[in-house]
């Protein structure tokens, strides 16, 4: 069965933050919160690999 992938468009509300006007100390916690959520989208694809080897070895039987 080929895999299907369903692309998700960014919501229209979404855009990189402008940087201009940020101290440097509103960019170093602009970027922290970048970071915890990057790590939370690693989380996630981490999650979904091991449902897919899951659902792959009960299938596969």
């Amino acid at each position: 069965m080929d895999d299907i992938e369903i692309v998700i468009p960014k919501p229209a509300d979404w855009a990189p933050r402008i940087l201009d006007n940020l101290s440097v100390e509103a960019l170093k916690i602009y970027v922290e919160d970048l970071e915890r959520e990057l790590e939370r989208v690693k989380s996630e694809i981490g999650n979904r690999g091991v449902v897919r080897s899951e659902a792959d070895a009960v299938f596969k039987k």
